[in-house]
């Protein structure tokens, strides 16, 4: 069978082969011009799917980057503030040697103590450092001036918690230290039911008042709390407001949980105040959530009731002995009996050593003072034990009150404070000068993390130009054998499709 091809179908095969040369042709040019040979995915769906996944991956590389960039100064004036205060406790420490050394007098005692009071100031002004008018080592409580004094001392505001960022994908790093953990005291207690609501917000307590809590499934219904509960009764309260709601203790042990099992969903779970309240406020549940509500940080204050179990966030403490010095009169106590602040505190004020043992004014930290005026009480580590910066009674974490009771001790001359005092200043240099080194290792981590990701860059940046760039020699090769080629098609084309006498006679 002969198939007869008709001129219609010629013109019309010439045709498309004009067009698709034609647009073969522009594509080329295309390439030449922006130098890509991918425009749209369809011109290579396996290349644009990889330059997409690249382009995401150095989006959060320079995330990572913009991360470091903005939170690298609270490591450099943390580093900064550390290191001016260790050099003001090696001159601290030196003024206490001339102080022992035997040829010092009421006048040389007069200048020592004026250079101390700057000294104290400087390391105050130090220890409330700042970055952008956020506190260095206030935790991440970062709107809270960290340290402030009282009739106790001084006294630390913050929290217990790092600033933490992500510089890489699956790595994280601190980069603060709280006060806490180099120049105050922190004990942290946990929450549990028995907590009072009186305890919490560091000892602020609570606004009595009501609030609404509305579930998922768009109950509603208004809990009243008074400032003479406890957390159990909070709980109570607010789980009996639905029976969808379930509160609890959050498994950080500082907040309180709202969780919402309600089957149908027709809102987000919410708490808000009535008639202009602040109750929720105080205890952290405030707001609006699709899930549950996590509560913040209700910052529980310390009580006699307190078990040791339940300091250091959860943690506890191990406690062994602390060394009293009061006077002529010093030794060892044991603590390791103690299940409780209150026995803790009697332990210590029944050892004989004429002190008294209480919790400070921050509700967050213990004191010893000396019963006698003449005296001044101070408190050492026995060893490598660290029970006593532990507590927060002495050590090498409580730079700044180790600084004030040697004011003191140099004010009454009082020699065996001031040799417990120069103890307690070379713990504060070794505990100051670790805290540096944890700032000078985080620093050098993210030094090297920066350098690795700009590298990635580059790299990926390549890998997207190999992919989506254009080879210019072929492409121009290409672009002049279609010009060629299209030329050619049109000549023949144009014979074909070339009207005869015989058509204009039809």
């Amino acid at each position: 069978m002969v198939m007869r091809v008709t001129s219609q179908t010629q013109q019309r095969s010439a045709l498309n082969n004009i067009f698709r040369i034609t647009e073969d042709l522009f594509n080329a040019q295309k390439e030449i011009t922006s130098g890509k040979k991918i425009h749209k995915p369809s011109d290579d769906p396996s290349g644009m799917r990889d330059t997409l996944a690249l382009r995401t991956s150095i989006k959060q590389i320079k995330q990572f980057e913009r991360n470091m960039n903005s939170n690298q100064l609270f490591l450099s004036r943390g580093e900064s503030a550390l290191e001016s205060i260790g050099v003001n406790l090696i001159r601290a420490k030196e003024l206490s040697i001339v102080e022992l050394g035997g040829m010092s007098t009421s006048e040389t005692r007069g200048y020592a103590k004026n250079e101390l009071d700057n000294i104290i100031s400087t390391v105050f002004q130090e220890a409330n450092a700042k970055v952008k008018n956020m506190f260095v080592f206030s935790g991440t409580n970062v709107k809270t001036t960290p340290f402030e004094v009282s009739a106790s001392g001084a006294v630390y505001k913050g929290n217990s918690d790092n600033l933490v960022i992500q510089i890489e994908e699956g790595t994280n790093v601190k980069v603060t230290i709280p006060g806490s953990e180099v120049l105050g005291a922190d004990l942290n207690p946990n929450l549990n039911t028995a907590t009072n609501v009186s305890e919490l917000n560091g000892g602020a307590g609570i606004t009595s008042g009501s609030f609404s809590v509305t579930d998922r499934a768009g109950n509603s219904s208004t809990v009243s709390i008074t400032s003479s509960m406890t957390l159990a009764n909070v709980i109570s309260a607010i789980s009996n407001a639905s029976s969808n709601l379930t509160a609890s203790i959050n498994s950080s042990g500082n907040g309180i949980t709202i969780t919402d099992t309600s089957s149908v969903i027709t809102n987000s779970l919410t708490v808000s105040e009535v008639d202009g309240g602040t109750t929720a406020l105080s205890l952290g549940i405030v707001g609006s959530k699709d899930g549950n509500i996590e509560g913040a940080d209700l910052n529980a204050a310390l009580s006699t009731s307190t078990l040791i179990s339940e300091l250091n966030g959860g943690d506890g403490l191990t406690l062994g002995d602390i060394n009293i010095i009061n006077g002529a009169s010093s030794g060892a106590v044991s603590l390791s009996s103690a299940t409780t602040i209150a026995e803790v505190i009697s332990l210590i004020n029944n050892a004989g050593y004429n002190v008294t043992a209480s919790i400070d004014s921050a509700g967050n930290s213990l004191q010893v003072i000396s019963n006698s005026s003449s005296t001044i009480a101070v408190v050492n580590n026995v060893g490598t034990d660290t029970t006593a910066e532990e507590l927060g009674i002495g050590g090498g974490r409580n730079v700044i009150n180790t600084l004030m009771k040697l004011r003191q001790a140099m004010k009454y001359d009082d020699t065996y404070a001031i040799l417990g005092s120069l103890a307690n200043l070379d713990s504060g240099l070794e505990s100051i000068n670790e805290s540096r080194a944890i700032y000078g290792a985080v620093t050098r981590r993210m030094n090297s993390t920066k350098e690795t990701h700009q590298q990635s860059i580059v790299n990926q940046k390549d890998q997207i130009s190999n992919i989506e760039g254009a080879d210019l020699v072929e492409a121009a090769s290409d672009f002049a054998a279609m010009e060629t080629a299209l030329q050619a098609s049109l000549s023949s084309t144009a014979r074909i499709i070339q009207p005869s006498l015989l058509d204009f006679l039809r």
